[in-house]
């Protein structure tokens, strides 16, 4: 499709007046003024120019003849020179203007503002700015006309097409790129079919072409009872724009096959995770849809091509509710953490020899794990060792219009194959938080290079601070928020209206680190995106378990009992707690003689639960937990693990004997004798005891309602 030529900044040659500034001996001012028979050279017309574009020189201040009115030959018998912009204020203190010179509508390197005239390619720049913007924020209804503009405003070739003996009002349009083609039936406005095509008969891109089409004609089509003039091409034109930029970079290679090839070999290895946990005799029985989870979740993820709406690869590795027998693999009732898979015009500095895009679908051997391992390999290994293969490059014969400049030495001969100019690129989604160290180690892990040193603390990005409060990274932080969590005998008595239980939830960051918010980076094979799973798994769960904890849910009731002070107003409060806070926080609190502060009897009053939660991110994610439990306080230290598992490092409840609880007093499990061998058996008995609660928080990923599964089984 031509599209209109948007030409550069002149480049005429020398203007008449330019050759005899050239020809004279006298030194160039540092203004485009220095002589009015200049002026038509630095037309706003022409490429605009700064001030330090122009070297300085030393200038002749004028005198009388030279700005002498415009009579006689005064003006041309000498040259005006200026030896900084701040000449101006010297024509005003000699009462001469801009116009008495002859300069009118001259801009003067940005001096003296254009009077109406701007540059014709700044000003199509700023159209197709403001173009842009208006797209983003509308991109219009589905219509006829609406469509056309979506394709046309893409790039892509439109063609109306009549169909025969359907009426006047039934058309079909055909949006057409280089290596894909989507047909559109509309009647009326009204769009009742969708179907996709690609210009190449390859059986891996082919096999996903319905449930592309399926996902486009839901993006068009009306839901029950809604109206023509509210369906917006909002997500259909988030799913054509994906298809048009990779139909935009297969230019000697198909973008699309490189991507399914990705596919074939991840899901060859995701089903034989599957197979593999089906021969685990403690799964025996299990479902294969709860097995699937549980290979995304725990073994080597799961691809889905065209899956929740979306078109392209999406390589999944962690979902909310893992656990839950309702938890589906492409299910869109809860989160899912995922890398979407796409390609990008490479960067400048890339390593196209190393990362370039490669098509081929055996990026691992038929029997997907190693059969023969080295020395190294038996002892640094903890699981099966994939034998992962290295593709041959995809090389692309040069193009006809690229050619080598003579007399450069670094100049590289262009006349046999080159990789294509295109990498693989991994978006998270969503965006992971992580600190600086572990961004910095999944950066190695994608031979990418390093993270620039970030600016933001890792819990100033989970929780970012409000407007207007003051913030010191290098001081401790609390967020506070009230939560409303059911309380557990009336979920396990059946009652289909739970009473629900108010938290007061307190965050402490007592020693802040530096983050990062993994969003996209480049990759060469698929291995890198496998190594990179237990990492962000184990900061994909932190991030769900303090969301649940300190973030408000969809659907949650009111919290009963709440304080009503300006502070808890905002539920999202981000409070940084200093010395001075702390003090000042003390001297509030005033006992009322029966050994409790005010703070305290106004939660006792509300029947609200304080619970204080401790973070610390470095180096390995762990959450220390204290609550009321009976006539004493709870302290939980919970361990964030690689793969999202949970680790109960230390804690004064689960390792007692029931005999202990009672008696708040005394720690640890055991009494004083019995022997080693009851000592022995204590103590795999509270290993197995945290190992029990470890997994229930697995199960109901909730702070909240882990505590009160705690209190009401212990207490």
């Amino acid at each position: 499709m031509s599209t209109p030529m948007r030409h550069g900044p002149s480049q005429q040659g020398r203007t008449p007046s330019q050759q005899h500034l050239a020809a004279t001996p006298t030194p160039q001012a540092s203004t485009p003024f220095s002589n009015p028979q200049t002026a038509a050279a630095f037309s706003p017309r022409g490429p605009r120019s700064s001030p330090q574009q122009f070297k300085k020189s030393p200038g002749a201040f004028p005198t009388a003849a030279m700005v002498g009115g415009g009579g006689g030959g005064g003006a041309n018998g000498a040259m005006v020179n200026f030896d900084s912009p701040n000449a101006a204020a010297a024509l005003g203190a000699l009462n001469v203007g801009i116009h008495d010179l002859g300069f009118d509508a001259i801009g003067v390197g940005g001096l003296v503002a254009p009077s109406g005239r701007t540059d014709e390619e700044d000003r199509k720049k700023r159209m197709e700015a403001v173009i842009d913007a208006l797209w983003a924020q509308n991109s219009g209804r589905v219509s006829n006309q609406g469509l056309e503009r979506l394709a046309l405003h893409l790039n892509l070739e439109c063609l109306w097409e009549d169909v025969k003996g359907a009426g006047d009002n039934t058309k079909t349009l055909v949006i057409a790129g280089q290596t894909m083609a989507v047909e559109v039936g509309i009647t009326n406005h009204i769009v009742h079919e969708v179907s996709m095509a690609y210009s190449d008969d390859v059986a891996s891109v082919n096999k996903h072409v319905d449930k592309a089409s399926a996902i486009l004609l839901k993006d068009l089509s009306l839901a029950p009872g809604q109206s023509p003039l509210t369906k917006r091409l909002t997500q259909f034109r988030a799913n054509l724009e994906r298809l048009a930029t990779l139909d935009k970079l297969s230019v000697g290679l198909n973008c699309h096959e490189a991507i399914a090839g990705i596919w074939e070999t991840l899901e060859r290895l995701h089903r034989w995770d599957v197979e593999r946990l089906r021969e685990d005799p403690a799964l025996s029985g299990m479902p294969d849809e709860a097995l699937r989870i549980f290979a995304l979740c725990l073994r080597h993820g799961c691809p889905l091509m065209h899956a929740r709406g979306r078109i392209g690869l999406s390589f999944d590795y962690w979902k909310e509710n893992r656990k839950l027998p309702s938890t589906t693999v492409d299910g869109e009732e809860f989160r899912t953490w995922g890398i979407l898979i796409e390609c990008a015009r490479a960067a400048a500095g890339d390593n196209l020899y190393h990362g370039a895009v490669r098509i081929s679908d055996k990026w691992i051997g038929p029997n997907i794990e190693k059969s023969s391992l080295t020395d190294e390999e038996m002892i640094s290994t903890t699981g099966p060792v994939l034998d992962w293969l290295e593709p041959a490059s995809t090389l692309i014969p040069p193009s006809e219009d690229i050619k080598v400049e003579g007399g450069l030495d670094n100049s590289v001969a262009l006349s046999g194959p080159r990789p294509p100019e295109v990498v693989f690129v991994a978006t998270f989604d969503p965006p992971v938080i992580v600190p600086h160290a572990v961004a910095a180690e999944i950066y190695k892990i994608s031979v990418a290079p390093p993270p620039p040193l970030p600016g933001s603390t890792f819990d100033a990005l989970m929780f970012p601070i409000v407007d207007g409060a003051t913030y010191d990274p290098s001081e401790p932080r609390e967020v506070a928020f009230t939560q409303n969590t059911p309380a557990f005998p009336q979920v396990l008595a059946g009652q289909k209206e739970p009473v629900w239980k108010a938290h007061r939830n307190t965050l402490y960051i007592y020693k802040p680190v530096y983050g990062h918010v993994l969003t996209r980076m480049n990759f060469a094979h698929p291995k890198d995106l496998v190594a990179m799973l237990p990492l962000l798994r184990q900061y994909a769960f932190l991030s769900l378990l303090l969301a649940n904890s300190l973030k408000p849910r969809e659907g949650e009731p009111a919290t009963p009992g709440a304080p009503k002070d300006a502070s808890d107003a905002n539920i999202n409060l981000r409070v940084p707690l200093t010395t001075r806070d702390d003090f000042s926080t003390f001297m509030s609190q005033t006992n009322d003689g029966s050994g409790n502060s005010r703070a305290e009897v106004g939660d006792a009053s509300t029947d609200t639960l304080r619970v204080d939660i401790t973070l610390t991110a470095h180096p390995v994610p762990r959450l220390e937990i204290v609550f009321p439990f009976r006539s004493h306080t709870a302290n939980i230290l919970l361990e964030i693990q690689l793969g999202g598992k949970v680790h109960i490092v230390s804690d004064n409840i689960f390792s007692r004997s029931p005999s202990d609880r009672a008696a708040p007093g005394r720690e640890g499990g055991g009494g004083g004798g019995g022997g080693g061998e009851h000592d022995h058996e204590a103590a795999r008995e509270r290993v197995r005891e945290r190992a029990r609660w470890a997994a229930a928080l697995e199960t109901m990923e909730n702070l909240g309602s882990w505590i009160e599964l705690v209190r009401f089984r212990l207490e």
